[in-house]
């Protein structure tokens, strides 16, 4: 402010005062009026246990910071690598994996079966027939191959104890076959034995009785038949053939005659004469 020179000395210190006062007074009037701090309300008591916060602060305006603005949150940190996956627990009583490499999926064998005859190579049944292997008696059977079987047979005929052996040849390897076979038999013989007419109702009270004597028996047979074999193991067999005697004198007449009638019915009983035989039984794998 101008002073007009000719003023006096102290009126020109009143005047610096004034203008200095409407300086600062101006000043003033241009700042914005600081915020009100809103009165908080009457906060609840906690818990003895906890004590209760203290309120913030409040940072003093000032002409350096006119605005009153907060800071900016602060960024968080970035996450350094993968985070881990979370863990489940397992469920109470579960077993731990094997520690190791895991084995690789069991793939289902879808390769077809051997020949039932190839799984169940043994078998035992129970023969009855005429002129058969056993006559009545056991017959162990091993398949070989399931193309040819072996059978082996013990029992009781009109020749006495006998005993054959018998191999045979299957057509097919399905559980039905058709086959044929050979087979050879040796028997013990009966001995002597006498036979009196007097006993037949139908026969002579005059003839005199006659005594035989059944030697040991040789013979050999050939049969045709059918051979099955259940995957559960049940098995039979059946066979016709021809079994032909191979010493001819294998009964001897010891005493007394006989007639046409007896030597047929003799050769129907003690020589060669057709085979008719069934057998059935289980087989084991």
């Amino acid at each position: 402010m101008l002073c007009i020179p000719f003023m006096q000395l102290d009126r020109r210190l009143l005047a610096g005062v004034f203008c200095a006062l409407s300086l600062v007074a101006t000043q003033s009037a241009a700042q914005p009026a600081a915020p009100t701090q809103p009165t908080p309300p009457a906060a609840t008591p906690l818990p003895a246990a906890t004590p209760a916060p203290a309120p913030a602060p409040v940072a003093p305006e000032s002409l350096e910071t006119p605005y009153n603005e907060a800071a900016p949150p602060a960024t968080p940190p970035a996450a350094s690598g993968t985070a881990p996956a979370a863990t489940v627990p397992a469920p109470a009583g579960a077993q731990p994996p094997p520690a190791g490499p895991t084995p690789p999926d069991i793939q289902p064998d879808t390769r077809p079966l051997d020949s039932i005859r190839a799984r169940r190579k043994l078998a035992l049944l129970g023969e009855l027939g005429w002129n058969g292997l056993a006559g009545f008696g056991p017959i162990l059977t091993f398949h070989v191959d399931p193309h040819f079987s072996l059978d082996l047979g013990a029992g009781l005929s009109f020749l006495g104890w006998k005993a054959g052996v018998r191999g045979r040849y299957n057509f097919l390897t399905s559980p039905f076959t058709p086959f044929v076979g050979v087979g050879f038999n040796a028997t013990s013989g009966l001995g002597q034995f006498t036979s009196d007419p007097k006993n037949d109702p139908q026969g002579d009270p005059n003839r005199e009785p006659y005594t035989l004597n059944v030697k040991a028996s040789y013979l050999v047979q050939g049969v045709v038949g059918f051979d099955y074999l259940h995957k559960g193991g049940f098995t039979m067999l059946a066979c016709v053939g021809y079994s032909r005697l191979l010493n001819q004198n294998n009964v001897e007449l010891v005493a007394g005659t006989l007639t046409a009638q007896d030597r047929a019915v003799n050769n129907v009983l003690f020589k060669s004469g057709a085979v008719v035989s069934f057998a059935a039984g289980y087989a084991w794998q």
